[in-house]
This record gives structure tokens, sequence and C-alpha cells, in this order.
């Protein structure tokens, strides 16, 4: 009885793997994130043409805000589905490896870090560079702001670094993907939902995807990898919204 508990599991989990469609959590934000905001976008300008009185005090930046809710709510979802998953299927945590959440390497974490914040920081200033300012989000009330620098920011830390580098490199190392192939796959759909119509932004996005899919793969920790993405959230936002 002692030794068959492990066997089952195995063959539970073994099972789960083969029925299990990962291109629900890999492919489908994409074409959902990607088509919503599309929709929105342009119904928005339609009607600023044609029927300007409709979306009258309806600024970009309220439309801004809430296509950043909208992707939100998207990403919750998907979240919560995975999680429901991992506690359904008896899988371990993904976000540590230990039961103490801050048990991870500092330097390693600290190096991740840096290297993404400064991947990140090269972006805005290329995009300053070459539009002379940062991407701005104008006309929100108080508590829109704080929304924005901080229910936003959290979501993408977490729901982000659990479903695209989390789940989804683990769940291809499962279906048998080399750990690189595991990587880059991950790090092309997690550039893909920060929109396909911009080229720099998807290579800002897929760089990040890939040191933090290389992180991850060599600490198996995803704690460091969300408070770095929490952090350049805010400050990003902070700069399109307080600018």
């Amino acid at each position: 009885m002692v030794e068959s508990q492990p066997l089952t599991r195995t063959c539970v989990e073994g099972d789960f793997v083969q029925r299990e469609r990962l291109w629900i959590y890999s492919i489908l934000p994409i074409i959902i994130i990607n088509l919503g905001i599309l929709l929105a976008i342009v119904t928005y300008f339609a009607l600023a043409a044609t029927q300007p009185t409709l979306v009258a005090g309806f600024s970009q930046g309220q439309l801004s805000f809430g296509l950043s809710i909208f992707i939100c709510i998207v990403e919750w979802i998907f979240g919560i589905s995975i999680l429901r998953r991992l506690k359904l299927t008896g899988t371990r945590d993904l976000v540590s490896p230990s039961t103490a959440f801050w048990k991870f390497r500092w330097v390693p974490a600290l190096a991740v870090f840096v290297v993404l914040n400064i991947i990140f920081a090269g972006y805005v200033a290329l995009i300053i560079w070459a539009n002379g300012s940062w991407y701005r989000i104008e006309g929100l009330d108080t508590w829109q702001i704080i929304v924005m620098l901080t229910f936003v920011p959290m979501t993408a830390g977490f729901c982000e670094e659990l479903i695209w580098r989390g789940y989804i490199i683990t769940r291809l190392e499962a279906h048998g993907h080399k750990i690189w192939r595991a990587i880059v796959l991950s790090a092309i759909s997690f550039a893909l939902i920060h929109g396909i119509w911009l080229p720099d932004k998807l290579l800002t996005t897929f760089l990040f995807g890939i040191v933090a899919g290389l992180y991850y793969i060599r600490e198996r920790n995803l704690v460091p990898l969300m408070i770095t993405h929490i952090v350049m959230d805010v400050w990003s936002f902070g700069l399109s919204v307080l600018n």
C-alpha cells in the first residue's frame, strides 16, 4: 500500500499530461487578447469618426484603461484555471520548489531583476528617442491611476509568470520538448499576448521571455520573476499615467 501511492500518482499525472490541451493556455489567450483589443480600437475610432457624440467624454486614455482591465480579466481567468488544474491533478506547486516562497538564491534573483529591468529600460529609451516621449495614458481619474499602478502590475506579475513561465514551460517539458524549445515557445507565446502589431515590443517581450525562462529553468522559482515583473510594470505604467 505504501509503495502503490507514488506509482498511482505518477500514472495519473502522466495520463493528465497526455490528455491536456496546452494550446488553451499558449494560443487561446493570444487570440482572445489581440482580437478583443482590435475590436475595441476599431469600434472606438469608427464611432469617433461617424458618431462622435457616442464617445464624447470617453477619451483614448479611458480606452487604454478599459483595455488594461480587459487583459487583466482574461489573464486571471486563465491563471485561476491553471491553479484549479494543478490542485486537481496533485501537481506540485510551480511557484517555489520549497514550502517557503522566500527561500531562493539571492544572487541569481538580483541578476535577473537587473537584466530584465535593463532590457525594458532600453526599450523605453528607444521609444522616447524615436517618438520624443513614452506612451501616455491621459485623462484618468485618481482611482484609475491607482488601479494602473497596483492591480494591473500585480495581475501581470502573478498571472503572466504563472502561465508563461511556470505552467507552459513545465508542461512542454512534460510533453517531451527539449528545454531550449520549451523556453523559446513560451517566450513566443508571451510576446504575442502583448500585441502583434508592434515589432519592437514583440522583440522586447520575447527577450524578456527568454531571460525569464532561462532563470526559471535553472532556479525553478517564480517569486523573483513575479517581483521583477511587478516592479517593471509599476515604473513603466507610472511613466505613462504620471507623465
